[in-house]
């Protein structure tokens, strides 16, 4: 526990309050060093002794309200300068992602209105960029990405966990609208390669067809991280039945979140 200093051991000694040697004339003077205005006892702001103190109040009232309107500008000014941080921050990050192509690299590397430091800078971010591609390709050729393959029961769950994007055809051997969707399938994996693709025999994997609530074949079921965000159900939404085009279902895919790559419904996709 806290107590008080007597005046007598410490940085404290000898001084005292004199107010409090009033209450307490055991309490030890201030020191002789201590100036007038330092031994002046601090009393009530009257002007005389009728004084019902009013102006010290309005002056405590107003001091107050300035103090306050003090805090409100600080706590503005703060929250402002936080925002224009915080702007700037993404504006940075937004910039630092965006991707640099070597043509653009080339014309800037032609033109007169940037400085060697800068260039410099975009050259750096061009070769990190070009980097971190290399590893990923690396990455997806390892966990199977950019063909069509068969899977087991077994193998389901590290497939579709395993991979941040993942779609699996579940069919049957015997259907000719599966045979029509692995052909459509293949393409989309030769040509996405951020995403598994696989299939898996419906009649081999009871389990997951259960728990999935997979009753219509073929069954293409989207998966993001693990997590199974949207399905095509047969032919469902693509036009001209067993006719439809590749993009057709690769748009569908990519409105799921299981597609990367960007491109719209109505490219000329050239598949592989």
């Amino acid at each position: 526990k806290f107590k008080m200093s007597n005046g007598q051991h410490g940085m404290l000694r000898g001084q005292a309050p004199d107010a409090f040697q009033k209450v307490d004339p055991s309490m030890p003077k201030r020191s002789c060093h201590d100036t007038d205005f330092e031994r002046m006892p601090v009393k009530p702001q009257k002007t005389h002794a009728n004084s019902t103190g009013f102006t010290s109040q309005v002056a405590d009232i107003a001091t107050t309200g300035i103090m306050e309107q003090a805090l409100v500008d600080r706590l503005n000014t703060t929250m402002q300068k936080g925002m224009e941080d915080g702007y700037n921050a993404r504006l940075e990050e937004e910039d630092e992602d965006r991707h640099i192509s070597q043509e653009e690299l080339d014309r800037q590397e032609d033109s007169k209105n940037i400085d060697d430091d800068d260039l410099e800078v975009l050259r750096a971010r061009r070769r990190q960029q070009m980097k971190d591609a290399h590893d990923k390709k690396l990455k997806y050729q390892a966990l199977g990405h950019g063909s069509y393959d068969d899977i087991e029961e077994e193998a389901f769950l590290k497939t579709v966990t395993s991979s941040e994007r993942a779609v699996v055809h579940f069919h049957h051997k015997m259907f000719e609208k599966c045979k029509v969707m692995d052909m459509h399938l293949g393409k989309c994996a030769r040509k996405f390669f951020g995403t598994r693709f696989v299939r898996l025999d419906a009649e081999k994997a009871p389990f997951f067809v259960e728990k999935l609530k997979i009753r219509t074949l073929p069954c293409v079921v989207v998966f993001n991280d693990g997590v199974a965000v949207g399905r095509q159900v047969g032919f469902e939404g693509l036009s001209m039945g067993d006719e439809f085009e590749t993009v057709q279902l690769a748009w569908r895919i990519k409105e799921w979140g299981g597609l990367e790559e960007d491109f719209g419904p109505e490219d000329d996709i050239q598949w592989v």
